[in-house]
């Protein structure tokens, strides 16, 4: 079977591997200081766009032209083995941190975002970078040629290739976008102010990265003027002109300083090197994400324009039909008011017997508890539970047994005042809270309460049902919750029915 092969699936093999093998060979010729110490390593930064833009099945091909144009451009200075591990390691960093910032990142890559810009921050020159410098200056012990500590070693490796991710990467993101977007006409006035930014960010570059003198004053203030000009570019041409920007600033200091110029005070090249690439990150960092932050902010401003757009459009449609609709809306509410009252009554109150339920009385006597003891009032607990009801149900059924349970509350309410709560806390058990009545007096109402039960005249089916009841009593100490009273009434409770049930019982008596 011959698979046919689409020449288009090569076409970004072959310009990733032109791209890297180009960057390696400027980083190796122009970005090294004459005591052969590197400033930035570009080909990542090039491979990185390619890994976070194109789909998962390009990896490979992308992959194997880079691992050639890696060999390519080292082994003239390295042995074969050295640049092959130098492929490896360089891919290693590329997959890892592609890897990491597309699964936090769902929607297709870009700098649009904050969160976009941080996660590239955080898994590219941060973690993958210091990651594979572990094993790049590894790889430089075993060729035996440097006599620099791993640790310096580890230290050069990490910070060229995160200042070439974070100087170049940003960059070729969004140019990649911008030729998606069909590469949007640009204004003659957008393109005036760029060449003028650029003109002055040149000739304010020639002079601020040479060496001046220590003693003067703008000796400490030069570096500092090209960062309003990298603001300036965030501000006023997006992330795309402020990357551009960027990228012209380190290309001043980066060839100054291969030339051995630059102004700091020191005479130690490799210090110049750490001062200059922390120099260019902090310009990246402030300029790109301040572009960065200024997109969102846009976009967001968009986003809410157009949904006061799309609001208003709904505003016209409803207003249109205010008037027709009116009366029908108004019927619809007092149903629904209706309705939500009969649902609230349903909701805190007992089906059976009309009185409140277990949730509802729950809640208003915690919320009278809570009042009594801010107002420094007592209150006391009654349990109340039917005699043997598990017999009245076996002997006469369950209809008798519900016509007890709604008998037996007539003699409750005649002895109870308007302000109690009392409510059915399930099966034959009921619940009284007596406020500003102490045990004495609520064993009182207990008594009068069982008493009336005791001769209740209930008839059902033509045979006469006797009723008796329990009663457990606890009064409230002003601290504990319902919970607690609950099971102190509950107590005094099984003490009555263990002492022959119809009668009283207090908690702690």
């Amino acid at each position: 079977m011959v698979v046919a092969v689409n020449p288009r699936a090569f076409l970004p093999m072959l310009l990733v591997g032109l791209a890297y093998y180009a960057g390696a060979w400027l980083s190796v010729h122009y970005t090294i200081t004459p005591e052969g110490i590197a400033i930035l390593w570009l080909p990542n930064a090039i491979l990185l766009p390619a890994f976070l833009l194109l789909p998962y099945r390009q990896w490979p091909l992308l992959a194997l032209a880079a691992l050639v144009a890696e060999i390519a451009a080292d082994t003239p200075s390295f042995p074969l083995w050295a640049a092959f591990a130098f492929g490896l390691v360089n891919l290693f960093e590329v997959s890892l941190a592609a890897i990491l910032i597309r699964q936090r990142v769902r929607t297709p890559f870009g700098f649009e975002r904050l969160r976009h810009g941080a996660y590239f921050l955080l898994f590219g020159p941060l973690l993958a970078s210091a990651l594979a410098a572990l094993a790049g200056a590894g790889v430089y012990l075993l060729l035996g040629r440097a006599d620099t500590p791993y640790l310096t070693l580890w230290l050069l490796w990490w910070f060229g290739d995160a200042l070439g991710l974070l100087l170049l990467t940003p960059f070729i993101v969004e140019a990649w976008r911008w030729l998606e977007r069909g590469m949007p006409r640009l204004r003659w006035p957008v393109m005036l102010e760029c060449l003028l930014l650029w003109s002055v960010v040149l000739a304010l570059g020639l002079t601020v990265f040479e060496q001046g003198d220590a003693s003067g004053m703008d000796f400490f203030f030069r570096l500092v003027w090209l960062v309003p000009l990298g603001i300036l570019a965030a501000l006023r041409l997006g992330i795309l002109g402020a990357t551009a920007t960027v990228m012209l600033i380190a290309v001043l200091a980066v060839w100054q300083l291969v030339a051995g110029i630059h102004p700091y005070a020191t005479s130690m090249p490799q210090q110049a090197v750490w001062l200059t690439q922390e120099y260019l990150a902090v310009i990246a960092l402030v300029s790109v994400g301040l572009a960065i932050l200024l997109r969102e902010i846009a976009d967001q401003r968009e986003s809410l324009k157009e949904n006061e757009r799309t609001l208003a459009a709904y505003n016209e449609v409803l207003e249109e039909r205010v008037h027709t609709r009116t009366l029908a809306l108004e019927e619809a509410n007092r149903s629904l008011r209706h309705a939500n009252e009969q649902l609230a009554t349903m909701a805190a109150t007992d089906e059976l017997t009309g009185i409140a339920n277990r949730r509802h009385l729950r809640s208003e006597a915690q919320r009278e508890l809570t009042r009594l003891g801010q107002d420094g009032e007592t209150a006391s607990a009654i349990m109340v539970d039917l005699d043997r009801f598990k017999a009245i149900n076996d002997q006469y059924g369950h209809e008798a047994g519900d016509q007890v349970l709604c008998s037996i509350l007539e003699p409750m309410r005649q002895c109870l005042r308007p302000r109690d709560l009392v409510g059915r806390m399930g099966g034959e058990e009921f619940l009284i809270l007596l406020t500003g009545v102490d045990q004495a007096a609520a064993a009182g109402i207990a008594e009068r309460i069982r008493a009336a039960i005791e001769v209740l005249e209930i008839d059902y089916d033509g045979r006469h049902i006797p009723v008796t009841a329990s009663f457990g009593i606890a009064q409230w100490d002003g601290q504990c919750g319902l919970d607690e009273l609950v099971r102190r009434a509950d107590e005094a409770l099984y003490r009555a029915k263990g002492a022959g049930r119809n009668r009283v019982e207090c908690h702690g008596a």
